[in-house]
């Protein structure tokens, strides 16, 4: 074999273990290439999943929220009903004619000689001087009459007694406004 011979045989070797290593760089770069794509997929299907649960789960909080937000209203709304009964009773008790003589007639039966009566500054003006009792300074009630003997007061406060009412009666009144 000639030195021809010899060189164009190590370039065909050499040609050979070149297109052998570019064959194993294209395989090692396709399973890289196969690998990477498939843990992207991973990746990608459990991002979507998660985000779908997150999802999820906002959506029920705000629905939730939602839910609450119109519960809260709803009971606002209702009491603020039941405030308005409670005004216009209040008013109509103390429009009522029998009121005054009511009210003469607790303090009759209630008070003792030595009691102070305190009633609103307006009741005090229209028929105070009929109790028969002492007669205090008026109390900040919008009606009614309280009644002090020594150190026990009795209240026959109109408020106090509406108010004690509406938390008694709320659940009927609800159902009497608010049929569901």
């Amino acid at each position: 074999m000639g030195t021809n011979e010899l060189v164009e045989k190590i370039r065909a070797d050499s040609r050979e273990r070149v297109a052998g290593i570019n064959a194993e760089r294209d395989k090692k770069v396709a399973e890289t290439r196969a690998r990477a794509a498939a843990e992207v997929a991973v990746v990608e299907s459990e991002s979507e999943e998660r985000s779908r649960r997150e999802c999820g789960a906002i959506l029920e909080r705000a629905r939730g929220r939602a839910r609450l937000e119109q519960r809260n209203a709803v009971l606002a709304a209702r009491w603020q009903v039941l405030d308005l009964v409670a005004r216009r009773a209040q008013e109509k008790i103390l429009a009522d004619p029998g009121y005054a003589d009511a009210m003469v007639q607790l303090v009759k039966k209630y008070g003792q000689p030595d009691s102070v009566v305190r009633l609103s500054e307006a009741d005090s003006r229209s028929f105070g001087a009929r109790l028969g009792k002492t007669l205090g300074e008026p109390a900040p009630i919008a009606g009614g009459v309280l009644i002090q003997t020594g150190k026990e007061e009795l209240s026959f406060s109109l408020t106090e007694n509406l108010s004690d009412s509406r938390q008694d009666l709320a659940p009927d009144l609800s159902q009497i406004l608010f049929p569901t």
